[in-house]
């Protein structure tokens, strides 16, 4: 059941909406007694019909709520109208991540202010006991400031505490950038679950896309858990060895091999970028598609650039995935705002890569 405009959702009365997704919708609302508006994240129906999951919703939303760090959204109140529980977040005036991003690259400078931020937001909530399990640029946003603030904590947890088929089979998360033993179905996450994807936004920045590209998300999900990363400097030849390195780990497909935190991914990210020298990461990117195909074909065994037979396929523009039940493999992913453009390539399966944050 959608809010409208207008209407009273306990004290909130809504603005209007803001964007729809796979697992909420968002509104923009006002607070009449407090005179100040906040963002309401109503989930899905279909959540909410399943046996006990009011009661374990707030559960969850209260160790959510009780996060209270400076580059964390804010979580202010829970509740549920006519059986559809709904988050109340502070409302944030800017834009994602992922916006920024497409207008074109950072300078290493900024690369490494915004990501610390968010590691340090992360390793909190990781000491706290509390994974995200969804980390991408979209889920984080910048305020008109330019400070950054994580958002959806707890949304993919409180999705997946369903008893139902439907939520024990789903993996949540963004094929983009999902860890491999998230993809791989497997429940016994930890922090470095979170350093995967932290790591893939630090690889999409660096090097000027996400590591895999594909035209289907079991494609995306295929080569996080089984391809061969890319390696960074094979598409910017800007990266410096210490950089790579430090890239290559946080993206181990093995978790044991990853950071233990992210914290512990920045603190090296910066001292690979001191010892290196590493000023600047280079503004054109022009041949960054060109090189991930160069790279997708040494990795492919079925290439006749690299080592077998051609299969030619297109490789899509960074997409943004939603949640979209997968039945044959359990995974929930989906697409929307689709790149406009696509390069011709050999077959490597993988992914690409204001106002308050539509979900996806």
């Amino acid at each position: 059941m959608a809010f409208n405009e207008g209407q009273m959702v306990g004290p909130y009365q809504v603005i209007g909406p803001l964007g729809t997704g796979g697992m909420a919708n968002v509104y923009k609302a006002y607070h009449p007694k407090l005179d100040r508006y906040v963002a309401i994240k109503a989930l899905h129906a279909a959540f909410s019909a399943e046996p006990d999951f009011i009661s374990r919703f707030e559960r969850e939303a209260q160790i959510v709520a009780n996060l209270e760090h400076p580059h964390i959204v804010p979580v202010f109140d829970y509740a549920e109208q006519n059986n559809q529980p709904y988050l109340v977040m502070k409302y944030v005036e800017g834009e994602t991540l992922k916006k920024v991003l497409s207008r074109g690259p950072l300078p290493l400078s900024e690369v490494t202010r915004i990501m610390g931020s968010v590691a340090d937001a992360l390793t909190y909530a990781h000491r706290r006991g509390v994974l995200h399990r969804d980390v991408k640029p979209s889920n984080i946003i910048l305020d008109s400031s330019g400070t950054p603030y994580l958002t959806d904590f707890g949304l993919a947890r409180i999705a997946q505490m369903g008893t139902t088929t439907m939520s024990q089979d789903m993996i949540l998360g963004t094929p983009q950038y999902i860890s491999p033993e998230q993809a791989s179905g497997s429940r016994d996450l930890d922090p470095r679950t979170d350093v995967y994807s932290l790591g893939v936004i630090l690889y999409e920045m660096v090097v000027g896309r996400v590591p895999f590209t594909a035209d289907t998300p079991y494609a995306v999900v295929h080569d996080h858990i089984y391809t061969e990363l890319p390696r960074p400097s094979e598409m910017n030849p800007n990266i410096t060895p210490e950089v790579e390195n430090v890239l290559m780990k946080a993206l181990a497909k093995q978790p044991s091999e990853r950071y233990d935190s992210p914290n512990a991914l920045m603190d090296a990210f910066r001292m690979a970028v001191q010892d290196s020298s590493l000023l600047d990461l280079g503004a054109d990117r022009a041949d960054t598609g060109r090189a991930f195909v160069r790279a997708a074909c040494r990795a492919d065994s079925t290439c006749p650039h690299g080592r077998g037979r051609a299969q030619v396929r297109q490789h899509p523009q960074p997409e943004r995935a939603a949640i979209v039940p997968v039945a044959q493999s359990g995974i929930s992913t989906g697409v929307s705002e689709r790149g406009a453009q696509s390069r011709r390539g050999c077959s490597q399966r993988g992914a690409v890569g204001g106002a308050h944050r539509q979900p996806d």
